[in-house]
């Protein structure tokens, strides 16, 4: 059977009631106040006709006094019938109320409805209510009002004797208490279970929607460090190839031709990233296949676009790389942020060493240049790659360190710890 969900005001999944089998209880269960209606109606016949067949089978033939009295308790007691959903204990004090009275007005009183007011107890309140209810109802029934009677009687010489009618009410009341408490239970038990439901599909509604935010930040950062690295790129060949246009035409050419080659990987790389979002193609469109995140085997072409560009980069690693995806893709990010903002704002490097240890537990990334020293670079990005660096490092478990040296130049230091490959 499939599950039955709906959405709320707040916009959150939840767990429908299940849908109970037949015509007849799904048309009752959608009109309860028709059905407490119908049951209160029914009960006012069975007391009206109890009031008007006990005195007339006594021999009572009295005028009206006799049978008015219990005709206006039992239209009480069926509108208190009317609210015991809603307002168990309100029922169960109007049907206190019509004992007494009865008992004091010495009509008749039956039994039937005082177990329709504990029953509800049960079921819409709780057990301990319920029990409560019937220890006082028992007591009354059973001890106190046939007590009264009978001193209200004068006491006969014969003593206090329990009548044949209190075992019956306490054998009606112990089967309302029983049935209260199998139904009540059953019902509450469903309850904790859908509501445990909802609270299940609400978590995973708010788990999906975390993971879809953080897919995005992801996506935003793998953006942000292709455009950043790309622009950077085809700016520096451009001015090169301005600057070369007459003196070497040849190199010029081949500088045009890279910025072509970078433009055109930077495409590629953003059509993957847009297409990871789920974004469906325009028609006629052929999407461009989805390809692994770039890792360090990646990283020597990345070198090299830098080197066209004008940046002496050099490339020192000790160790064997890592083995799991993900960290080589973040070292990859790192390496190609720093980088960038080397490419940018370094001033004259004669050297941009990039070194990779990754000999111990901890792997060490350290990109440095020896620019020239004076007042930093105005900044011509959106600021977000030093943050971006700190994001990836903070989200492997690593730690960031970067700043201008003493002598000149800039440093970016990142710690990462070793990871196990999943397999």
């Amino acid at each position: 059977m499939r599950e039955s969900a709906s959405v709320g005001e707040s916009g959150v999944r939840s767990v429908d009631l299940p849908r109970p089998p037949g015509i007849v209880r799904r048309f009752w269960g959608n009109h309860p106040w028709l059905f407490d209606g119908l049951l209160a109606f029914a009960y006012l016949v069975v007391s009206v006709f109890w009031a008007v067949v006990a005195p007339l089978s006594s021999g009572d033939w009295s005028p009206l006094a006799p049978i008015v009295v219990p005709i206006v308790l039992g239209v009480l007691a069926a509108i208190g019938l009317l609210f015991r959903r809603y307002r168990p204990w309100l029922t169960f004090g109007v049907f206190a109320v019509v004992a007494v009275v009865a008992l004091i007005a010495d009509t008749p009183a039956e039994p039937i409805g005082v177990g329709f007011a504990l029953y509800a107890l049960f079921v819409y309140r709780s057990n301990r209510s319920g029990w409560i209810a019937f220890a006082v109802t028992v007591l009354a029934g059973v001890v106190v009002l046939p007590a009264l009677d009978w001193l209200r009687r004068g006491a006969p010489d014969g003593g206090f004797t329990y009548v044949p009618g209190s075992l019956l009410f306490l054998v009606v009341m112990l089967i309302a208490a029983l049935l209260g408490v199998t139904v009540g239970d059953r019902r509450r038990y469903i309850g904790a279970i859908l509501d445990r439901a909802n609270q299940l599909a609400r978590e995973r509604d708010q788990q999906a929607r975390i993971a879809t935010l953080a897919e995005r930040a992801r996506i935003t950062r793998e953006i942000h460090d292709v455009v950043a690295h790309s622009v950077s790129v085809m700016v520096s060949l451009a001015d090169g190839a301005g600057a070369l246009a007459e003196k070497d035409p040849q190199r010029s050419r081949s500088a045009i031709q890279e910025i072509g080659e970078v433009g055109r990987q930077s495409l590629v790389e953003m059509r993957q990233l847009l297409g990871a979002l789920g974004d469906d193609a325009d028609d006629g469109e052929e999407q461009s296949p989805l390809r692994p995140n770039p890792g360090l085997t990646e990283l020597t072409p990345l070198v090299e676009t830098f080197r066209s560009a004008g940046l002496p980069v050099t490339v020192h690693m000790q160790g064997a790389a890592p083995g799991a995806p993900a960290l080589q893709n973040t070292i990859h990010r790192i390496v190609q942020e720093a980088l960038t903002n080397a490419l940018r704002y370094a001033k004259d490097p004669r050297e941009v060493l990039v070194s990779l240890d990754f000999r111990g537990e901890v792997l060490v990334i350290e990109v440095t240049d020896d620019g020239r020293q004076g007042p930093p670079a105005v900044s011509v990005g959106s600021g977000r790659g030093l943050v971006g660096v700190r994001e990836r490092a903070r989200l492997a478990g690593g730690t960031v360190d970067a700043g201008p040296l003493p002598e000149g130049g800039w440093r970016v230091r990142v710690e990462l710890p070793e990871q196990e490959e999943q397999g």
